[in-house]
């Protein structure tokens, strides 16, 4: 039995209908070796299949170490954007409301070595990007996503900045109360 596959584009040749087949192979292969959820993964497909993004440029599920005086914990990313050895893009891919997940996006953003510059909220349909470095905020589809050559023109022209250690301690405090009150996802038996 036979199915239709989307190439998202018309091959001018068998050659080129070879090369985007294997491309959406080797995408596939790459989303099936990952634990994510279903809202990541549709994310992911989106981002390697329409915005240009490699699967070298996407990290999943990635853990970051916060320290605070009294206790250290686990904090992680859903997706993060790397685009020349910088963390461009923070991705929080959650269920419910985008708007109650605007200030732990903001305050990941803060803690990450330099200021990571957008955050984005999505339930997979709809997306809230947050520009962390200027404080706009723009609701939208999914469309709104930047894409890979839009993020190489603004690198060039973003600067990285550090927030205060005292910042940076706040900002760590909100992350660990998120944390806090997260439904455990395994169980501690």
């Amino acid at each position: 039995m036979s199915y239709y596959m989307m190439l998202d584009k018309q091959p001018n040749s068998p050659n080129e209908r070879k090369q985007l087949l294997g491309k959406l192979l080797e995408n596939e292969a790459y989303l099936d070796n990952l634990e994510i959820s279903n809202i990541q993964r549709r994310i992911i497909e989106f981002l390697l299949c329409k915005k240009g993004y490699h699967s070298e440029d996407i990290e999943v599920n990635k853990i970051f170490k916060v320290k605070l005086r009294d206790v250290c914990f686990d904090a992680s990313a859903d997706i993060i954007i790397k685009i020349k050895d910088k963390n461009i893009i923070f991705v929080k891919c959650v269920t419910n409301s985008l708007d109650s997940w605007e200030r732990y996006a903001i305050a990941f953003c803060r803690i990450v070595d330099a200021q990571i510059p957008f955050a984005m909220i999505t339930d997979g349909e709809t997306v809230r990007l947050l520009n962390t470095l200027n404080g706009s905020v723009t609701d939208g589809k999914i469309d709104l996503v930047l894409s890979r050559s839009e993020v190489e023109g603004i690198i060039h022209e973003t600067i990285f900045q550090s927030f205060s250690q005292e910042r940076k301690e706040m900002e760590k405090r909100i992350i660990y109360a998120f944390e806090g009150i997260k439904c455990p996802v395994k169980s501690d038996i």
